[in-house]
């Protein structure tokens, strides 16, 4: 039973396991922290298999538990006491960590080198509610059906999201004035509509 259980949970997760990663880098744009998640997501995926409706949508269910797995990483991350700033020493780090990049494995070279370091920052100053519908379409090719399962809201309100998302990283990326907090108060008084 338990090996039949776990064959069914891997043949129907395993293949999403590239999808997962990719939006986890996304949305905390480090490999390491990416990993953590999609490990994490894994693990109560699994634990909550017995929960999974057969016949439903897998991708949806367990993008559903990683942004989850994100939320609750953003919050321990926000309790945590902050570290002292090596301000003094960053220059040395920063040589320290391009010069180990020759000795890194080429999937990781190739990781980073894709990542435009300015759409991830413009990224980062997006609010979770614009910023998920966001990479689970363009990043994920997610159907607008499916986002709304994924995030629990009507395709109108994904597509209204997805809207003002893109307005917001176009203005971030041209350099132009666009508050993500501007972008929050919308998407809070969108919520209450």
């Amino acid at each position: 039973m338990f090996n039949s259980r776990r064959k069914q949970f891997e043949t129907l997760t395993w293949p999403l396991s590239g999808d997962l990663f990719r939006f986890a880098y996304w949305r905390l744009g480090n490999r390491q922290d990416a990993e953590d998640v999609v490990q994490e997501t894994f693990l109560k995926a699994y634990r909550s298999f017995h929960t999974f409706e057969r016949g439903t949508n897998a991708r949806a269910w367990m993008t559903r538990i990683m942004i989850n797995v994100i939320k609750d990483t953003f919050k321990r991350r926000s309790q945590q006491p902050e570290v002292l700033a090596l301000d003094d020493h960053i220059d040395e780090i920063e040589f320290a960590q391009s010069s180990s990049a020759a000795l890194q494995n080429p999937e990781t070279q190739l990781t980073q080198n894709e990542v435009d370091p300015q759409l991830l920052e413009a990224l980062k100053r997006l609010p979770s509610a614009l910023l998920h519908p966001l990479l689970l379409r363009e990043f994920e090719d997610m159907t607008y059906n499916d986002i709304a399962a994924v995030l629990d809201v009507p395709v109108g309100t994904v597509m209204s999201r997805l809207f003002r998302a893109r307005q917001l990283v176009r203005r971030l990326l041209s350099g132009r004035s666009g508050s993500p907090d501007d972008a929050a108060t919308e998407v809070a008084n969108d919520d209450l509509h």
